[in-house]
């Protein structure tokens, strides 16, 4: 039987760093991506505003205490089209100022050819 769907979702581990770990400078958030991200999602559960960025020198997002940042990046997509962050990547983040509690996590989904229901 053939598989009606398309594609399947799945989801890389959770990468998260508690308060006491970030710094003001720019860091990587665990691991490098090890697929192709179609979803990101990015929660910041400290009590201050992180900044987040797809390098290691530029600040491209802000996100505030308690808030979370979702890219949907391929929405109404096939496997093959829609933008991506890439295989090898990584996502940084600093504090604005020092947090004295919480952490940031993120999470991130990418789709297989898997063809299993």
């Amino acid at each position: 039987m053939s598989n009606k769907f398309g594609l399947k979702a799945w989801a890389e581990p959770l990468r998260s760093a508690n308060f006491g770990a970030l710094t003001a400078s720019l860091a990587p958030l665990g691991t490098p991506y090890v697929e192709p991200v179609r979803i990101y999602c990015f929660t910041n559960g400290t009590n201050v505003t992180v900044f987040v960025s797809f390098n290691d020198s530029d600040n491209m997002f802000a996100v505030l205490a308690g808030n979370s940042m979702v890219l949907d990046l391929t929405t109404n997509k096939s496997f093959d089209d829609g933008l991506y962050l890439a295989v090898g990547n990584s996502t940084y983040v600093a504090y604005a100022t020092i947090p004295t509690s919480g952490a940031v996590y993120l999470s991130v989904v990418y789709g297989t050819s898997e063809r299993t229901l």
